[in-house]
């Protein structure tokens, strides 16, 4: 399960005071924590339970959306992995479209910022304007990093002895691992040597 979805920041409100959301933002993380403790302890319809509510906090979260996906899978046993790898996918294309959303506007607002700052005889003031969206693209590149859903679909077609299918979603992460956080890049190597041993066994079987 992935667990970093709902320890976000408080945004400022547009009058730059700290919202209200503070509340929100608060109750979300309790539900996050109380989420990861039960899938911990492999409580896992206590753990849909929860994560449902969070669904209502954070509607449309891929995250949210793919750890109800991974928690439901357990619940049921497992019994249907090619359902799950079709609400998978269906998520990591989300994400995608929500990354590549993101990234247009930070582009759409460094363009505006660089306009804005471009008559200013202060060099510093296009350097922060710069600095700041390359603060936020890498943000929401986080934000929508689709590496632990590609690990969990690698793992499905790693059980289902489809190892080729496997190692085609292994190896370009394996490749761009350097952003991954350690625990993830940790696990996505470990399978990768597990696919690769597997499937060598099957060939030698064949």
């Amino acid at each position: 399960m992935d667990s970093r979805d709902s320890s976000s920041s408080s945004v400022p409100n547009r009058d730059g005071t700290a919202g209200d959301d503070d509340g929100v933002l608060s109750v979300t993380a309790a539900l996050a924590k109380d989420a990861a403790l039960y899938f911990q302890s492999r409580k896992f319809a206590e753990c849909v339970d929860v994560l449902t509510q969070l669904k209502t906090k954070k509607e449309g979260d891929p995250k949210v959306l793919h750890n109800i996906a991974i928690a439901e899978f357990l619940r049921d046993g497992c019994s249907d992995p090619k359902k799950m790898l079709e609400v998978l996918n269906n998520i990591k294309k989300r994400s995608e479209e929500l990354a590549h959303a993101s990234e247009v506007q930070v582009e759409s607002g460094s363009d505006v910022g660089n306009k804005v700052t471009s008559g200013s005889k202060e060099s510093g003031s296009t350097t922060h304007q710069v600095s700041a969206s390359h603060s936020a693209s890498t943000i929401y590149t986080a934000e929508f990093d689709t590496s632990v859903i590609s690990l969990n679909i690698a793992v499905i077609w790693f059980h289902l002895h489809e190892y080729a299918k496997a190692l085609s979603v292994l190896e370009p992460l394996y490749k761009n691992i350097e952003p991954i956080d350690e625990t993830t890049a940790l696990h996505i190597c470990l399978l990768l040597l597990d696919v690769v041993l597997a499937s060598c066994d099957a060939s030698k079987s064949a």
